[in-house]
């Protein structure tokens, strides 16, 4: 009887100690401020709650009188600077916006958007490719090469 304790007791033991649990936790909290996306687009519309943009393109013409550069952010919870480097045909920078604060007040935003508008004028030539980087808090997030071409004659 004594034996039999015994072995079941060692069996017991063994299939705890043998045995493996795998797991693959969900995150609790999800990862703050993920870039959903970045376009180039000739306006935007804000009818709604959050700004869209509106005819998303990377070829533009030197009649397009700006350009727009979007950014939607998921999962804001904390205080952000959002940043544009805008940077002509020949690679000089043509803008810079500075910091722009977002959420300054640190609350859980579920999606944010925001926008910078290059303004292009009729005297300085526009035309060629050009680059405009946006950064967050001070990393690079995204760059987007974009093409201003000569307005066809008809």
């Amino acid at each position: 009887m004594k034996r039999n304790i015994i072995i079941v007791i060692l069996l017991m033991l063994s299939s705890f100690f043998g045995s493996c649990i795998t797991l693959r936790p969900k995150h609790i909290f999800p990862p703050d401020n993920q870039v959903e996306g970045i376009h180039l687009c000739k306006g935007m519309e804000d009818s709604g709650d959050l700004l869209k943009p509106v005819d998303i393109q990377s070829d533009f013409t030197s009649k397009d009188d700006h350009i727009n550069c979007f950014i939607k952010l998921k999962d804001v919870s904390i205080k952000i600077r959002l940043r544009w480097k805008w940077y002509s045909p020949d690679k000089k920078m043509f803008r810079d916006t500075g910091d722009i604060i977002v959420n300054q007040n640190e609350e859980y935003l579920g999606v944010v958007t925001a926008y910078d508008m290059l303004q292009l004028t009729p005297e300085s030539k526009n035309e060629g490719q050009w680059t405009v980087v946006v950064f967050m808090n001070d990393k690079f997030i995204g760059r987007k090469t974009f093409q201003v071409r000569p307005l066809k004659l008809s």
